[in-house]
């Protein structure tokens, strides 16, 4: 499971209204991730402590669709956004 906040874009069409929402993903990393589910994973346990993990989280999430940005109108399965506060917390689901 991958947990970060960041701040909701608004893109906006010619005349001024909006055409979507998106969040920009951030470069993925151990920080981000619950690191005792991570060790006990099918595919990322054995690499959870090793330089290779970042790079394979980041694969996994462009599998999903998720990398450079997330449509909050086009989420894609396993993604959730709480986008109650300032910053939306976004929650993607390995």
């Amino acid at each position: 499971m991958i947990t970060f906040k960041a701040r909701i874009e608004t893109i906006r069409n010619a005349d001024d209204t909006i055409a979507y929402e998106r969040i920009k993903v951030p470069r993925l990393d151990k920080q981000h991730c619950d690191m005792r589910r991570a060790r006990n994973h099918p595919r990322l346990g054995s690499y959870a402590n090793s330089d290779l993990f970042p790079a394979m989280l980041r694969r996994m999430a462009t599998a999903r669709g998720v990398i450079p940005y997330i449509r909050l109108d086009q989420l894609p399965d396993g993604v959730s956004v709480d986008a109650a506060g300032f910053l939306a917390t976004v929650t993607i689901d390995l």
